[in-house]
């Protein structure tokens, strides 16, 4: 009896057993994403040829205790390779697993390809050559326990691919993956009812499914295998097995199976692979949305589908919403039928509002998923919003009732509307014209993922609806202590710009790319009263971000405005604020530099300072690091430098531990007046340490 080894994906080990099993296959041992069996080579070509879980199947050639590069060398070279493949032919080796001494696979694999070389070399005086591309024979290494396993591939590529998928779509799942998922939905006991996929893109679960019905073996249309240079490979026996599966082929079956998706060029990948899969004839595909195409049918049956997963953090909003649509519209059509998902959004499956029967959790490539099963009850016909996270919903109309008044007496058309009032929503909602931005705070570490992410999706899904703005203008972002100018960093690419209100001024901003959007808005007061001060005065303004600040100077009357900020991306946002409020640029002056060395280096004065510095910067721009508690005398004391006579300095930090060291303020010879309170935007007032400003002026 030979020994091989079948991988697969991980999670569908216990299904590839029972597999085996069918097979007639008794002696099997599971383990990570494979099972070991004894056997005969029949059975294996049985499995290559079968086989809708497996990924490879490999020979085991030998075995042994191996605890370094010595070892491992002897091991290759004790395999009989002349009788393995001939020495025209070409190979490779690849290689998995590490040990104290092997810790690299490349070089592991190296070990074992000069073994073979040298014992050709040794035998013929000649050596087959190595193709890693396409290779006629691949053979494997692998270290498991300090073993070292020497094993012929026999299958090539592997076998999750069928060869009927030319083109896998926009969210591919690989084919033993969607077989997986037809086999726990239970419809292959049951294929008399109708099957549906609602999201079918390129069809590849419908086309899994109706080849099992039909028990067509997954690998009827390959051409090429790993054991054809295999001097092992028998070719009687492998067609005498091809021909038993193929006799087992059902041709007689009445299958309805049914596939929707919106959109038309997956739609024709799809029919185009069911025509190569063979299995066209029993599917039908149409285009429709899966919330208002839904099929009637007389009888209960099934639905199975790979819904589509945000990849970035703002999708959540679309898919969570999809999910909670879906799962109500299926409730009213569906009632008893049996409902069998994978998804690797795992979170929003939540959001189906059905009770799992069963949950598998499986690797689709490097996503990891589960595989849910449900029995759909019925709905209520009632928006399963209405019912959801109703604390928050009334806590959010009523601040909207409040605040958008407010916000008109400015007038701004951004202002924050809800700011963690309640302790189970932690997050932050910020209206900027006709768009949303929801920043979800770190949760503390004592409360699991799992109830953060669900009353986040709760407030994603409610929040946009109460402030009648579109989902596609919802940006999502994570709230948690930033390093450096971390928060300053681009997270998406998306360049989506647009124009804002503050009082007379306009500010482009941008809620998508960043984690800040370009306007600070607990900054507004301090800002107004920029303006009100700035009259025929000259006015730095140091850290200026966007120049937001320097805007209002300006229309306030500044004869000349100095804005320094070591980015020049966001200088030159800051000159694009100033054309949006027809200023031109160049009567102006914008420094792209650090702060601190332009202060101490400068020669010009001013009338008017403001200083918002960051709580703490390592920049690589920067030759030290900045702490605004360790430094801020030190850049108060070098801003003084450059006041003139009468002039004032507005210093301000959003660091809440901040304590402004008066006693060395006192000694510079300084007046300070606190203006935290008096600044306090009118949609902060519940998060009164959120910032502190001092006005400063010599005595």
């Amino acid at each position: 009896m030979a020994r091989f080894l079948v991988t697969t994906s991980k999670g569908l080990e216990n299904l590839l057993e029972q597999e085996l099993q069918s097979y007639s296959i008794d002696n099997i041992k599971l383990s990570v994403s494979s099972v070991w069996f004894e056997g005969t080579l029949e059975q294996a070509y049985q499995v290559c040829y079968c086989s809708r879980l497996a990924n490879k199947v490999f020979l085991e050639l030998t075995s042994a205790p191996c605890s370094g590069k010595d070892d491992l060398y002897q091991i290759a070279q004790s395999v009989d390779w002349s009788m393995q493949f001939k020495d025209r032919s070409t190979f490779s080796v690849d290689f998995n697993g590490v040990t104290e001494k092997l810790r690299n696979t490349q070089f592991s694999a190296q070990v074992v390809k000069d073994a073979i070389v040298d014992l050709f070399q040794d035998e013929f005086g000649r050596r087959p050559n190595v193709d890693k591309a396409n290779a006629d024979i691949r053979i494997q290494g692998r270290l498991i326990k300090n073993n070292a396993h020497i094993f012929i591939d026999l299958c090539g590529q592997s076998l999750h691919q069928r060869g009927y998928r030319v083109n896998a779509g926009r969210a591919p799942i690989k084919e033993n993956i969607a077989a997986a998922v037809v086999m726990r939905s239970g419809w292959l006991e049951q294929t008399e009812q109708p099957l549906i996929d609602y999201f079918c893109g390129s069809g590849t679960l419908l086309i899994e499914a109706a080849q099992m019905a039909l028990n067509m073996p997954a690998q009827q249309y390959r051409r090429v295998w790993g054991f054809e240079h295999w001097l092992g490979h028998n070719p009687n026996l492998f067609e005498q097995v091809k021909t038993q599966a193929d006799a087992q082929i059902k041709t007689d079956l009445k299958l309805r199976l049914y596939g929707i998706d919106i959109n038309t060029r997956e739609l024709k990948t799809a029919e185009q692979n069911a025509k190569d899969a063979g299995v066209d004839d029993f599917i039908h595909f149409q285009r429709g949305n899966a919330l208002d195409s839904l099929i009637d049918f007389n009888e209960a049956g099934h639905i199975i589908s790979n819904p589509p997963y945000g990849e970035r953090l703002e999708d959540e909003l679309k898919i969570a919403s999809l999910y909670l649509d879906f799962g109500a519209a299926i409730k009213q059509k569906y009632e008893n039928w049996q409902l069998t998902v994978i998804s690797s959004a795992q979170e929003q499956l939540r959001q189906l509002k059905l009770s799992a029967s069963k949950k598998y959790k499986v690797k689709n490539a490097a996503l990891d998923c589960v595989i849910a099963k449900y029995t759909i009850e019925a709905g209520s016909g009632v928006d399963p919003r209405e019912n959801m996270a109703l604390e928050f919903q009334n806590r959010l109309k009523k601040n909207v009732k409040q605040l958008a008044k407010l916000a008109k007496q400015i007038p701004t058309e951004c202002y924050r509307v809800y700011d963690a009032d309640l302790p189970n929503y932690n997050v932050a909602i910020d209206v900027y014209g006709d768009s949303l931005v929801i920043q979800e705070y770190a949760a503390p570490k004592n409360i699991p993922i799992e109830k953060t992410r669900a009353r986040l999706n709760e407030v994603l899904l409610t929040a946009p609806g109460i402030l009648e703005i579109e989902t596609s203008k919802v940006a999502l972002k994570v709230r948690k202590r930033q390093k450096g100018n971390e928060q300053y960093q681009r997270s998406t690419n998306r360049d989506e710009y647009f124009a804002v209100q503050e009082a007379n001024a306009l500010f482009y901003v941008n809620i998508h790319d960043f984690l800040d959007t370009g306007l600070f808005l607990d900054h507004r007061d301090m800002r107004l009263l920029i303006q009100q001060q700035a009259k025929d005065k000259t006015v730095l303004n140091l850290f200026s971000y966007t120049c937001s600040v320097s805007v209002h100077a300006v229309l306030g009357g500044a004869k000349q405005v100095t804005s320094v900020d070591l980015s020049k991306k966001y200088l030159d946002w800051g000159k694009q604020n100033f054309e949006l409020n027809n200023i031109n640029p160049a009567w102006h002056q914008f420094v792209a530099q650090d702060s601190l060395e332009w202060l101490k280096n400068s020669k010009q004065s001013f009338d008017l300072i403001f200083i918002d510095p960051p709580s703490f910067s390592n920049s690589k721009k920067l030759e030290t690091t900045f702490d605004v508690q360790r430094d801020h005398i030190a850049l108060i004391s070098n801003a003084l430098a450059k006041l003139n006579a009468g002039g004032e300095i507005y210093f301000s930090n959003n660091l809440r531990t901040f304590k402004l060291d008066e006693a060395a303020m006192v000694e510079l010879g300084l007046t300070f007046t606190d203006l935290s309170e008096k600044t306090l935007p009118f949609d902060f007032k519940r998060r009164a340490n959120i910032r502190q400003v001092w006005k400063i002026q010599r005595k």
